[in-house]
């Protein structure tokens, strides 16, 4: 019967294949843009992020006196024996002459061009503001226009470090620099005027009756991760560098470099699109966020705002973003705003793959290769220390390689949990042979010296921590489940590089007699400790014993039930509240259990309007701010990210290498596509529904091998053999994919 359904199914694909492949061309991106009718007051909640993965500013929009604040990714004290923290670099102010009583105002960040703008009328004067971070030319770029008028630019410009700087002014350029712990620091700003006057004071610049005008601003440090000493220029070069990107830029009309700014954007943000085919509103986003919570249109642009926030934060230099992505204007923000071992520097990654945006992942996965592999770092003195090979980190880590605050060392196994994913996303041997395995193969040797026999004779983890939460013991769920993946991983990457014959020995000896930490407790829940009792109903923030459901891959209901049920009755016990990054947390594991509806709920509960600017730990303050930038709170890029990727784990899941298509579909979401995202194998993947059911779905295979679909319902493609079969409920179609093909499959 299965056979005679998929035989018909196929004969309808092949006379109506060309009228539905037009039909797929309704599904379209709308654009998507952050909106308000009023300048931003507060840095944290209200100002907007624009950024070029390693240059980062926020404008407020401010109408008589406007103030960009800006970062650079490697602005730190600290130094390689103390942590230091994040600095905020400093400050553009401009005063205008001009009243705040204004019509049509705007201020706003299109998601879709990189672009932050401000435009209101005064006196008749229609006025445009624009924002810009390039990554072509390393420059802030701010541009002051009135549309159709000439000579109405005038205003103030003070350019104020965050340090105490004195500002040098020198013909219409500003400099501040100076020296923290360990780096020395410089910025260059220059002003371009299309006609009018520009005079300077010992503090300021004052532009009168320009037509329009140009800012650029390029900043820096002397830092270089892949020096031993992290030092990689001195003073005056780092100055001459900075000269020659802000000098080079002037010599660029402004639409010229607005172009090269939007066209390296767009060649990656617009690999993907999410449409729910739902209306635009027309109200401005925080009136979204407060009163229109339910909007299907906010799921869409929080989506994108993630891959936005990615690709503003983590190009570039071998550096990964943290817990403020670059946006920071505190020199001493919360937890140093560092790099965040014990799910946070982790979390901001999670979408990178399966967002299309791989090469934003290089810069983390960079950084891990160097450090964890310099012979002289501080990570593999940690291991040292101990006796042990390989490498290790703490909780809390700089720039500079130093890592603090209790030990994480399973950390090392979840950063090569990253190592592999890109290998699976790209197929990418080169990186696995020379950068991923090297890695993992060190890592592993540190917990082949670190393991201990418990008493059922199973290989564990002495004295480790379920972060941040409970006591030391042997054998946490959270260090087993990340070893296990780790070996695991390992052992599939070792049979790819032809790995020395002794190591894989000793990986599958220890593989064989490790404890994987899945465990059924007393109440039917997932063990997260062997010894201490679990409580029901404790609401911690953190899900550190179902690292084996989401990021890792070792439950599913596709394998065994059990062990779902029991990662389902953790979920229910730790609840729907949380800390920003926790809900979003929660919506990737409910998806993983293929409870769309739940995963849904708790989407909207990580879209919670938060107004809390200081450090909470309380279980009901996470959400979001008017500037949908995630909430701890306070301000943590995090849960940004961990939503985004919980998006797709509702939409496609490949985990265990097959495409499954709409896992976790909720009810909300009845119609709509998403195209461009990215599954294990190196495929690319659209798919489009309607009626809360499968329509259609291309499978772009970058890569050649056998390709497995996974639905609730049969699907067929014209002109190719599929084999299908059923389990667990739904329908697996099997076909061999071939490198730089494009496969169409429609159901009935």
């Amino acid at each position: 019967m299965i056979f005679f359904n998929f035989m018909k199914l196929l004969l309808f694909c092949f006379l109506t294949g060309v009228f539905l492949l037009r039909c797929e061309t309704v599904y379209c991106q709308r654009d998507l843009k952050l909106w308000y009718d009023r300048p931003a007051k507060n840095w944290m909640t209200e100002a907007l992020p624009i950024g070029n993965g390693e240059l980062g500013a926020m404008f407020f929009g401010r109408i008589g006196h406007e103030q960009i604040q800006f970062n650079e990714k490697t602005l730190w004290t600290g130094s390689r024996e103390i942590r230091g923290s994040y600095q905020n670099f400093g400050d553009i102010f401009l005063d205008f002459d001009i009243e705040e009583d204004v019509e049509d105002y705007q201020r706003e960040l299109s998601l879709d061009s990189a672009l932050g703008s401000v435009s209101f009328r005064k006196n008749g004067v229609a006025f445009k503001r624009e924002f810009f971070v390039s990554r072509p030319d390393q420059i802030i770029a701010v541009r002051l226009k009135a549309i159709d008028r000439k000579g109405k630019i005038s205003f103030n410009l003070r350019m104020k470090g965050a340090h105490g700087e004195k500002t040098f002014i020198r013909n219409n350029m500003m400099f501040i620099s100076g020296k923290l712990d360990h780096l020395e620091y410089e910025a260059q700003l220059k002003i371009i005027l299309e006609s009018g006057s520009l005079k300077s004071t010992d503090t300021s610049l004052t532009v009168n009756q320009a037509d329009a005008v140009t800012i650029l601003l390029a900043a820096g440090t002397t830092f270089d991760i892949k020096s031993s000493g992290y030092l990689g220029r001195s003073k005056h070069s780092l100055n001459d560098l900075l000269s020659k990107r802000v000098e080079k830029a002037a010599k660029k009309s402004y639409d010229s470099l607005k172009e090269r700014h939007v066209k390296d954007y767009s060649a990656l943000y617009d690999r993907v699109s999410f449409d729910l085919n739902t209306p635009v509103p027309t109200i401005p986003t925080d009136e979204l966020i407060k009163k229109h919570n339910q909007s299907k249109h906010l799921d869409m642009l929080y989506f994108q705002y993630g891959r936005y926030l990615m690709l503003s934060s983590s190009r570039g230099m071998d550096l990964p973003n943290n817990l403020q992505g670059i946006w920071n204007n505190d020199n001493d923000p919360p937890w140093q705003s560092d790099i965040h071992t014990n799910i946070n520097i982790q979390m901001n990654y999670w979408p990178a793959e399966p967002a299309n945006l791989s090469e934003c992942h290089m810069p983390f996965l960079n950084y891990v290769f160097y450090e964890s592999q310099k012979k002289d770092g501080s990570w593999q003195k940690i291991a040292k220390d101990l006796g042990h090979r390989g490498w290790a980190i703490h909780t809390q880590s700089n720039i500079f390689g130093h890592t603090d605050w209790n030990a994480n060392r399973p950390a090392n196994a979840w950063y090569c949990m990253h190592m592999w994913q890109h290998y699976q996303f790209t197929k990418d041997r080169n990186f696995l042979k020379i950068k991923a395995f090297p890695v993992m193969k060190t890592t592993c040797e540190y917990w082949f010296d670190r393991l201990v026999e418990g008493k059922d004779g199973k290989l564990v983890a002495p004295d480790e921590w379920s972060p941040e939460h409970g006591n030391w013991e042997d054998g946490i769920a959270y260090a087993q489940q990340l070893i296990y993946q780790l070996f695991n991983q390992t052992l599939a990457a070792s049979k790819l590089v032809d790995a020395d014959h002794v190591f894989v020995q000793e990986l599958e000896s220890k593989l064989s007699k490790l404890d994987n930490g899945v465990t059924v407790g007393d109440w039917g829940q997932i063990r997260e400790w062997k010894a201490q009792p679990d409580v029901k109903g404790d609401d911690h923030r953190h899900l550190s014993h179902l690292m084996a459901l989401y990021p890792g891959n070792q439950i599913s209901y596709l394998d065994d039930e059990k062990f779902a049920d029991a990662a389902k009755t953790s979920l229910i016990s730790r609840g729907d509240q949380g800390t920003g990054w926790s809900r979003a947390w929660k919506i990737a594991c409910w998806a993983r259990l293929f409870d769309g509806d739940h995963a849904y709920k708790l989407l909207k509960a990580a879209l919670t309007r938060s107004t809390m600017t200081s450090v909470s730990m309380d279980s009901d303050q996470g959400g979001v701010y008017d500037n949908l930038l995630d909430s701890h709170p306070p301000f943590q890029i995090d849960g940004n990210f961990g939503a985004t990727a919980g998006i797709i784990e509702m939409l496609l899941q490949s985990q265990h290498n097959e495409l499954h298509l709409l896992p976790a579909l909720p009810k909300a979401w009845n119609s709509g596509s998403i195209k461009g995202i990215k599954a294990v194998g190196n495929y690319t993947v659209d798919v489009a529904w309607a009626d809360g059911r499968l329509k259609s779905a291309t499978v772009y295979a970058a890569a050649s091998g056998v390709c497995v679909i996974r639905t609730s319902s049969p699907i067929a493609c014209k002109g190719l053999d599929v084999a299908v079969k059923q389990h667990k409920g739904y329908y697996l179609n099997s076909f061999t994919a071939k490198k730089n093909k494009k496969y169409i499959f429609f159901t009935g």
